[in-house]
């Protein structure tokens, strides 16, 4: 029997504050293979090209607005053009929520400037 799957990282944070929508999450997990060593093949061979083995961890992404189709992410760290993708795809993602962020945060100022304009109005 293989070793079970130990976790770097193992974490599942609920998008809403209680009270709003239920159900949209994001789930983050990172296999930990710090004590697994090379995999090798069932029926490995001394000719067997692919025996011994590395392995890519297990990891996920995965984001949900609670539908039944969450979006999972993959990422790859079998190659460095496969690393470079992976952290890219990452540094990407944390600047796109960054940005989207701030435009946010100017816009509630901006609804808020509204909201008191219309109260001035109605009284």
């Amino acid at each position: 029997m293989g070793l079970p799957y130990r976790a770097r990282v193992d974490e599942r944070y609920f998008l809403n504050l209680p009270g709003f929508h239920d159900g949209e999450y994001v789930f983050a997990y990172v296999e930990n293979t710090t004590d697994r060593g090379l995999e090798t093949g069932i029926d490995c061979d001394d000719d067997c090209e692919h025996c011994p083995y590395n392995f890519e961890p297990k990891m996920t992404l995965e984001i949900s607005d609670g539908g039944y189709r969450p979006v999972a992410l993959e990422f790859d760290v079998d190659s460095e053009r496969g690393r470079a993708n992976t952290l890219h795809k990452l540094d990407t993602l944390i600047a796109a929520l960054r940005v989207f962020r701030r435009g946010i945060v100017a816009e509630i100022g901006e609804y808020q400037r509204r909201e008191q304009e219309l109260e001035q109005y109605r009284s």
